[in-house]
């Protein structure tokens, strides 16, 4: 199964286009859970349009009724807004795609943790096709999916239009100051699609 997942996650990247968000709006974060979706989707669930539409106009109204709306436009998700909205889609996605989303953490800790032990870590979901949605701190500050990898670099299906991180960027210590990208052990989470009969 999850070398079928692998094979799956790897065409699906290739075959799409990640949805890309507007130059000026901080909505990142929903944007990466419906690219997710998408990626497990594919290909025998691909969404249309009107249904990747559907849930995001769906996410824009639970955003507009808990009153979050115009600081996500503005500012972007703090990671309890996102884990909220991420919760409040999960019917709705169940309900187009027929299946759930799993999530996984991908690290059990970040004490002494290396570059190169982060990206085993994630390329260890990857190769179980399971693409690792996170937010960037540092340089990006921007909530991404992570959908493959290669030597040196892990490769991106973002809605912004950045491709690719290298590898030895990365650190989950918030004190190193000499990495580009900062992960975070909590906002850092793997997820496969689970049918209903496997719940």
């Amino acid at each position: 199964m999850s070398e079928h997942a692998a094979l799956a996650l790897m065409e699906a990247r290739e075959d799409m286009e990640p949805l890309r968000q507007g130059e000026l709006d901080g909505l990142c974060g929903l944007y990466a859970i419906l690219n997710t979706v998408r990626l497990l989707a594919y290909p025998d669930r691909h969404l249309h349009p009107i249904q990747t539409r559907k849930l995001f106009k769906r996410g824009i109204e639970v955003l507009a009724d808990r009153q979050e709306l115009k600081i996500a436009l503005a500012e972007g998700m703090q990671s309890g807004m996102w884990e909220m909205l991420c919760q409040a889609l999960s019917f709705e996605i169940h309900s187009i795609t027929g299946f759930r989303l799993r999530r996984r953490s991908v690290f059990a800790s970040k004490i002494g943790v290396t570059p190169s032990g982060i990206a085993k870590a994630i390329r260890y979901h990857l190769d179980h096709g399971r693409p690792v949605l996170a937010v960037l701190g540092g340089k990006y500050n921007h909530w991404t999916v992570i959908a493959g990898y290669s030597r040196h670099r892990l490769h991106l299906f973002d809605s912004y239009g950045y491709c690719w991180i290298n590898a030895r960027s990365l650190t989950l210590d918030e004190h190193l100051t000499n990495r580009a990208h900062l992960l975070n052990v909590d906002t850092t989470i793997a997820v496969e699609r689970v049918a209903d009969e496997e719940n």
